[in-house]
């Protein structure tokens, strides 16, 4: 586990492209934080700094979505509305795990249905107006494994 600060939306699409360069396809990313955290922000610079032309949104009505670039494909789920892992799983996306990298907001309450995911937790830094403090640690061999990988790439963001 290891945090970092960030204190923009533009040091946001800085960390996110670093992030982008250690994800590949079957990985799974859950973000965790409050509403207007920046997770959305997050996808949506991840999508461009992978060089994704398509428009990114908040799934949270969609429930999901998919954004192409160059390398595959990203597929962007807000489980806000989900109510149970069970309803999670009935939406039939595992089908897709593999092949695509996938970011899940408030993806805490189905995160037990993968072995291997970076979980990223934003908060808020009081009287820091638009600073966030980003928590990312690691469940399974993958992202145990690539955690310090990932430290190295945004080490300019750690305190």
């Amino acid at each position: 586990m290891f945090e970092c600060v960030v204190k923009s939306p533009a040091e946001t699409a800085r960390l996110a492209a670093l992030l982008g360069a250690v994800l590949r396809p079957g990985d799974v990313v859950i973000l965790q934080g409050d509403l207007a955290a920046g997770k959305t922000y997050l996808v949506q610079a991840l999508a461009q700094a992978l060089g994704s032309a398509d428009y990114t949104s908040s799934p949270t009505y969609t429930i999901a979505n998919f954004y192409r670039y160059p390398a595959g494909r990203l597929l962007h789920i807000d489980a806000y509305r989900i109510g149970s892992r069970a309803e999670f799983r009935d939406l039939g996306l595992d089908e897709y795990f593999e092949e695509v990298v996938t970011l899940i907001e408030w993806g805490g309450k189905v995160a037990e249905d993968f072995e291997d995911y970076l979980t990223v937790e934003f908060e808020f830094i009081p009287d820091q107006d638009g600073f966030r403090l980003l928590r990312f640690s690691a469940e399974g061999d993958r992202w145990t494994l690539a955690l310090d990988e990932l430290r190295d790439h945004l080490a300019v963001f750690i305190p």
